[in-house]
């Protein structure tokens, strides 16, 4: 992951304006009924980039943390954040610099990350993600199908594996769209799936 992070930091304003030339809510409608019925606590947006959705979140009444290993990126998102934004440099798997509160998130956002982990960091990964959810919470994670980028490598993903990894750690996994989604950036190659992963 040094490799991508470092790129995301050397062209830092480049993805923060592409980013945020995309509407959250258009990028995220595969979820908007989880948005509409929950009660508004704490969330995790892991790979926050541009703060883009950490700003949508907060907007909503939700107190968010926005993790983003990425220096000079964070940096940017920061000076431009909503106060109901609590930055830090969390990197998974192990998450390790999250804040000491909340202990548990009632939402956890991973959009545009999951392809980046390569597959032994995945098991790690998302043991992690189960402890920091609530109960009753619901974490989302964004799968991309497309052609890799060398400059910011991209591993295979697949729905099958996430839900396996999900079963282990004792959470169920819905695929939000079983015909792959647009790209929000109108890249032709690549596709989206949304999975919702929830406790039990």
């Amino acid at each position: 992951m040094t490799k991508t992070i470092e790129h995301y930091s050397e062209k830092a304003r480049h993805y923060y304006d592409l980013y945020n030339s995309v509407e959250a809510e258009s990028v995220h409608s595969d979820w908007k009924a989880f948005l509409q019925t929950a009660k508004k606590g704490n969330a995790l947006d892991v790979g926050a980039g541009s703060g883009r959705d950490a700003n949508w979140l907060a907007k909503q009444g939700w107190k968010v943390t926005a993790s983003e290993p990425a220096d000079e990126l964070r940096n940017l998102a920061q000076a431009n954040s909503h106060n109901s934004v609590t930055w830090c440099n969390a990197c998974l798997p192990a998450l390790t610099a999250l804040p000491q509160q909340p202990k548990t998130y009632d939402l956890i956002l991973l959009s545009a990350v999951w392809m980046h982990l390569p597959e032994v960091e995945r098991p790690p990964a998302l043991k992690r993600l189960a402890e920091l959810l609530s109960e009753n919470g619901a974490m989302y994670i964004s799968l991309r199908f497309g052609p890799n980028d060398e400059a910011r490598p991209m591993h295979p993903v697949s729905y099958e594996e996430l839900a396996t990894l999900a079963e282990s750690n004792d959470l169920r996994a819905r695929n939000l769209n079983p015909v792959p989604g647009k790209d929000g950036l109108q890249r032709d190659d690549v596709k989206w799936v949304t999975v919702e992963v929830v406790k039990g």
